[in-house]
């Protein structure tokens, strides 16, 4: 005789034929298509809000076009990691640089060059990044430098306390600010038509630095920049990729390369593993310690291609459960944000994408295993550079130095073909109307494949791309241009 069922048992044998049979239930399938329809919407609003934004003129889209833009921002903003507390020898190493930037020459037997850096807007990015590693480095060369901006943020604020000379004037205000400061020589850093005209009349003396395909510019623009080009003593490209952009929209001669550089790791005072881990858990709460933590640091803009990286790693994630992607940067677009965020939340791995706000970059390439950019167009990243002074293997799309800076590391990581063509504004918005970028599937192999390299580190600063190396070659054109 079989055992008897308590009456429990009874119970839950009810409930559970009951919901086989809702399951297969005509109105069972209307939550789940409200969820399907309501992800659909979403999907096709921001393809269309992307569609009307690629045709807005550059002069307004990223002014007053992104600014409304602001109406899809998240409204509590994006969590960030907070920054590691300061260590004693970080704080050491900040009041020396300051020492440095005051003494000016460390040879007295030449004559200290004044130096203008024209920097745009002083917050936080890659060309920032440059603008403060030459200001704080130069003057160890010889080079007493004065840093001119358009907008004041965290970098500017370093720099002053870090002890330079660091003004904040509308770029109408360019021109008479020059004339008081009376430079030897002048180093422009944004090809913003509103700071290249009036360095038109200084064209003798200065030497735009290009740190991108700056594809959005009109003819119009070009032309200032040819005039000054004509004008100036020489001309500085980040990368071979900008040297030859430049070179073909201007018809002059290619510019210099000078790649950028970065500090050793272990200047920094990177964190171990599980510390750094436990940071970024306050904002990545379900992290696990045998995730295999995929890092990407950039701002959320048109170039950057969040999106892009998000999709290529669902589709990663598909094959290997344990992939995490945390994505941080400058909410530039909040149209960008969403066109990640509609993707991650399509998806079943979604939850596996984290979308975050501006971050401690040295925390995160602490606690990560993995990084990646799949930009459309780049110059010389940065956050690239520091992942592999960090050790930390690499996926990167074939843009600026990408190539070059993964064959210096000795193939630690790899180079996957860019998403674009070519570098033109209309492949960028057609590419940006795709459903799915053309490197889509070759990323999220590469991903897989680096992915097995978790947890090896090989920290290293590749040569040519140090920052010392990049100060040296900086000061030496300077002079250069400086002669009479």
């Amino acid at each position: 005789m079989g055992k008897a069922r308590a009456p429990g048992d009874e119970r839950m044998k009810v409930l559970t034929n009951k919901r086989r049979k809702w399951d297969h239930h005509p109105m069972a399938r209307f939550p789940r298509a409200v969820v399907r329809a309501c992800r659909s919407s979403a999907v096709l609003a921001v393809w269309a809000l992307t569609v009307v934004t690629d045709l807005v003129p550059a002069r307004w889209r990223f002014g007053r076009w992104n600014r409304l833009l602001g109406v899809v921002a998240v409204r509590s903003g994006l969590p960030a990691v907070a920054a590691a507390p300061a260590r004693a020898d970080s704080a050491r190493a900040a009041e020396e640089m300051a020492l440095v930037v005051q003494a000016g020459s460390s040879d007295g037997s030449r004559r200290a060059l004044r130096c203008v850096l024209v920097a745009g807007a002083l917050d936080s990015g890659g060309v920032e990044t440059v603008v403060e590693t030459l200001a704080l480095g130069l003057p160890a060369h010889g080079v007493e430098v004065h840093v001119l901006a358009t907008q004041d943020g965290a970098t500017a604020g370093r720099l002053r306390a870090a002890g330079v000379d660091v003004d904040v004037v509308a770029p109408h205000e360019t021109t008479d600010r020059l004339r008081l400061v009376g430079p030897d020589v002048i180093q422009l850093h944004r090809a913003d038509p509103e700071l290249v005209t009036p360095l038109i009349a200084f064209g003798h003396r200065t030497v735009p630095v290009f740190h991108a395909l700056e594809s959005y510019l009109d003819d119009s623009a070009w032309q200032h920049l040819r005039d000054l080009v004509d004008a100036a003593p020489s001309s500085i490209a980040v990368s071979d990729a900008v040297a030859r952009f430049v070179a073909e929209r201007t018809g002059r001669p290619l510019p210099r390369t000078v790649v950028n550089g970065v500090s050793r790791a272990s200047s920094r005072s990177p964190l171990s593993r599980p510390a750094a881990r436990g940071l970024v858990s306050a904002v990545v709460p379900d992290l696990e310690d045998d995730d295999i933590l995929v890092v990407g640091l950039q701002r959320f803009s048109d170039q950057k291609n969040a999106a892009g990286l998000v999709d290529a790693f669902l589709l990663a994630a598909e094959s290997e459960p344990r992939l995490r992607l945390v994505l941080a940067g400058a909410p530039s677009s909040w149209l960008e944000v969403r066109r990640a965020d509609v993707l991650r939340r399509a998806h079943d791995r979604g939850h596996r994408v984290h979308l975050l706000g501006e971050s401690d970059p040295w925390v995160l390439f602490a606690a990560a295993d993995v990084y990646a950019l799949d930009s459309f167009s780049e110059g010389g990243p940065i956050s690239a550079l520091e992942a592999v002074s960090c050790g930390l293997p690499v996926v990167l799309s074939d843009v600026g130095f990408t190539r070059q800076l993964v064959e210096a590391a000795d193939g630690w990581g790899e180079v996957v073909p860019s998403a674009l063509p070519d570098a033109s504004q209309r492949e960028l918005a057609r590419a940006r109307r795709q459903r799915h970028q053309r490197n889509r599937a070759e990323f999220a192999r590469a991903l897989l494949r680096v992915s097995r390299m978790a947890r090896q580190r090989v920290p290293a600063t590749p040569a040519p791309f140090t920052e010392p190396a990049m100060v040296a070659d900086h000061a030496e054109i300077l002079r250069a241009a400086a002669r009479p």
